[in-house]
């Protein structure tokens, strides 16, 4: 049997392999013990998405939970992971559970765990818990109750966004929910806005033949929507709703990088509020300079949210984001949300007056451009070492593709600054067996040029 293997965000595991009603139980109990430690009579959130038994593994989790003196709370349907941390913040329960896999592949499920202020669990508190895999709580009796909490949330959210000025625009939207457990929360927070158009919000365990993870390649069917219906923009959220994307007007995905450059504008625009941000190290350097130039704290954390969450919890003024999609808010939520991220820049553009074409557009004028791409290569794991040492070593070249090597970060993985716009950073995913390459440059041709030699090492 597989081992239980903690990573980037909780446990995941190919289903019947090592995702298994054994392997679930143990980890279970190992969250019981540890949440035991931190609250004598603990309250929890149990959450589920769409993916294949989720349901089942939901309702398995929160019963062993119940025969442990907890006291449950298991959502009546599936929902989407912000929604569990949400919960667990605002109702003041002690830490929350998502059943999902988040953007894997359909073959795998998962177990997120929420710590009390809806946060992911730090690294060191994910060792604790890993720790006691193995062991098993004392039998006592506890109880579980079904929930919903869907009406609470979108209140919440509609009393931060200006739902008013995204309606009043007029812009046409798309909104694709991947066949996600984040289908309805838009259209409810719109309060149906008729030019709200909504693809792949049925449930599929099988994601349409996809990742449920809003990248280029799986967002094909929105880009070509938006171009049917010469709609405004795309926005799309990943399987469990806790990630965005977005699509411009002519049908074009927008890496999310510009979703950050967009959240910081937007905020020193128009929400103009004294806040912090923060970024992981795989974000764009535009983000540097407008930092720079509004005189905004920046820090840089490694890859994962939890690091951002972290410092949101630190600090409710800290606005953070991460390449993959991931935007969070302190004075909302410690953790990442599609929905609310997505609002967020329809909020923008809205009281901007312009389309997300526009928008880059006067920012390339002003700031120069900035293009980016990565490339995920599977490996053998007893290569590993050897394509570390192989990326480590490129530092003694001093050059890459014919570019210097300004200087090297090591905040995680490895990251070589090539001048004020480009960089090239190779890192090992979490929760796959990946070698992640990403770069970014001032043309598209460079950041080609940086890939193509970065792949040279894992040959």
């Amino acid at each position: 049997m597989a081992e239980i293997k903690f990573g980037t965000d909780g446990w995941r595991a190919k289903i019947a392999d090592g995702f298994t009603y054994e392997n679930l139980a143990k980890v279970t109990d190992a969250f019981a013990l540890y949440t035991l430690k931190e609250a004598k009579k603990p309250v929890v959130a149990v959450g589920y998405d769409n993916r294949f038994m989720s349901e089942n593994y939901a309702f398995f989790t929160a019963q062993r939970l119940a025969g442990y003196g907890f006291k449950v709370k298991l959502f009546d349907k599936a929902v989407h992971t912000p929604l569990v941390s949400w919960s667990v913040r605002n109702f003041k329960m002690d830490a929350g559970i998502m059943i999902t896999s988040s953007h894997n592949p359909y073959t795998y499920n998962g177990f997120k765990i929420k710590n009390r202020y809806g946060a992911g669990l730090s690294g060191a508190e994910t060792a604790r818990v890993e720790k006691l895999i193995g062991k098993r709580p004392a039998v006592k009796k506890g109880k579980f109750e079904m929930v919903n909490y869907d009406a609470h949330y979108i209140q919440a959210v509609k009393n931060l966004i200006d739902i008013s000025a995204i309606k009043k625009s007029g812009m046409k939207i798309v909104l694709d929910c991947m066949y996600g457990s984040g289908a309805g929360y838009m259209e409810a927070a719109l309060d149906g806005y008729k030019k709200l158009t909504v693809i792949n919000n049925s449930r599929d365990p099988l994601f349409g033949g996809i990742n449920p993870e809003p990248i280029k390649q799986n967002l094909l069917k929105l880009c070509e929507t938006v171009k049917k219906l010469k709609a405004d923009i795309g926005i799309a959220i990943d399987g469990d709703g806790d990630r965005m994307a977005l699509v411009n007007e002519k049908g074009e995905f927008i890496t999310s990088h510009k979703v950050l450059v967009f959240m910081l504008l937007h905020h020193v625009k128009y929400r103009k509020i004294n806040f912090n941000f923060v970024k992981t190290i795989s974000g764009t350097f535009l983000v540097n300079k407008l930092a720079k130039e509004y005189g905004i704290k920046l820090t840089e954390t490694p890859v994962g949210f939890k690091y951002i969450g972290e410092k949101m919890i630190e600090d409710k003024t800290v606005i953070g984001g991460e390449e993959s999609g991931g935007v969070g808010f302190g004075y909302f939520l410690p953790e990442r949300d599609g929905i609310f991220g997505n609002l967020t820049i329809l909020e923008f553009l809205a009281k901007e007056g312009k389309r997300i074409g526009k928008v880059l557009e006067g920012l390339d004028k002003k700031y120069g451009e900035y293009r980016y791409d990565r490339v995920d290569v599977t490996f053998d794991e007893k290569k590993r070492k050897s394509i570390l040492a192989k990326a480590d070593a490129l530092e003694k070249t001093g050059r890459i593709a014919g570019k210097k090597i300004v200087s090297v970060s090591r905040l995680d993985g490895i990251k070589y600054i090539l001048g004020d716009n480009e960089w090239i950073l190779f890192r090992f995913s979490g929760t796959e067996p990946l070698l992640r390459i990403y770069s970014e440059g001032p043309t598209d041709k460079a950041v080609q040029a940086n890939l193509k030699f970065g792949l040279k090492i894992t040959k």
